[in-house]
């Protein structure tokens, strides 16, 4: 968890409990720290509750405490805009939406390291920083984008080499045997560096659709490690231009993910989803009754996640109804209704 400075005595905007989610935020000498999926709780009780759990912690380190009070989902996403301001994003499930979150279960089985993924073991436990940044960047590498991979590798210079080392063991893997054996590998083996390898092997299969079920599956991992490289798989797969993708074998996994399980890789999930062409016709399959986390997000002052959730509901909805969520709310129900 990563944190930003807050002092408890500020003006706060406040919603009454029950209420929509827009707008729970508060102001702080270090930025705005704003709340995402808060309906029943509010802002003054997450600070009590800092006050008795973490005291003279700030308030966005709260996700922790949250999570220790029962909340089933909550992180913090920190940002700095370009004109340097910093912000807090903390996105959350509260307690009585505990069932909405749906990990899978964890492999019980667990192999020892795979020979041939020698090289990537070593950059793994070497140079992890090199590790994420390659597997995440791969499909620039992978799309011939020499441009920014030059920029990549002037970025990270110390680690430029380790950086080439990956992308080199990536490309030999892009072939069946290796991919069926990476799917497996992430869905059934207890062993945690085989599943984060396993990710980044799936974020080079370009073109391989069960490499996409396979990753948002992995999203759902109980591991953060892994759930974190199962989105970085995802994040390469995403470079360049995507096919459409039927997302009906992996609806269970896109639901979970909509409901809050890994609020983390909410937004990534959405950005899959509107850039592969998810069918309209499964709206009415993925929402919860008042649109949860995706209506939420659309009120956020992030624009990354605003425009992330916007973008999704016009790609379902096949026409723009705008940024107010009130407006979305109307359309998913006459959406729920139609598909009763």
């Amino acid at each position: 968890m990563r944190s930003r400075f807050l002092s408890l005595s500020v003006a706060i905007a406040l919603a009454p409990p029950g209420a929509s989610a827009v707008g729970q935020e508060v102001e702080t000498p270090a930025g705005v720290v704003e709340f995402v999926g808060l309906h029943r709780w509010t802002i003054p009780m997450i600070q009590d509750s800092m006050k008795v759990h973490a005291p003279g912690q700030p308030l966005g380190r709260c996700a922790a405490v949250l999570r220790a009070l029962g909340f089933p989902s909550a992180e913090s996403l920190y940002t700095t805009s370009p004109d340097g301001r910093s912000s807090t994003l903390v996105i959350l499930v509260e307690p009585q939406d505990s069932a909405l979150v749906r990990y899978r279960r964890l492999p019980t089985r667990a192999r020892t390291s795979l020979k041939a993924w020698g090289p990537a073991y070593r950059i793994l436990r070497t140079d992890v920083a090199a590790y994420q940044t390659s597997a995440q960047t791969f499909g620039i590498h992978a799309i011939g984008d020499s441009a920014r991979e030059h920029l990549i590798l002037r970025s990270f210079p110390t680690e430029s080499a380790q950086l080439r080392s990956f992308w080199r063991f990536l490309e030999s893997t892009r072939n069946a045997q290796t991919a069926n054996l990476a799917e497996h590998t992430l869905l059934e083996d207890a062993n945690v560096e085989n599943r984060i390898l396993a990710a980044a092997i799936l974020g080079a299969q370009r073109g391989r659709v069960r490499a996409w079920y396979a990753l948002v599956k992995g999203l759902r991992d109980p591991d953060e490690r892994v759930a974190a490289a199962a989105e970085m798989g995802l994040t390469s797969l995403l470079t360049g231009a995507q096919s459409r993708i039927d997302w009906r074998p992996a609806l269970a996994d896109v639901r979970a993910i909509l409901d809050g399980t890994n609020v983390l890789a909410l937004r990534t999930t959405l950005v899959v989803l509107t850039k592969t062409q998810i069918d309209p016709t499964l709206a009415p399959a993925l929402f919860r009754e008042n649109g949860g986390l995706v209506m939420d997000l659309l009120g956020s002052h992030s624009p990354a996640h605003r425009d992330a959730a916007h973008e999704f509901l016009v790609r379902l909805a096949g026409k723009d109804l705008g940024l107010s969520p009130d407006n979305w709310k109307m359309w998913l129900q006459g959406v729920r209704a139609r598909a009763i």
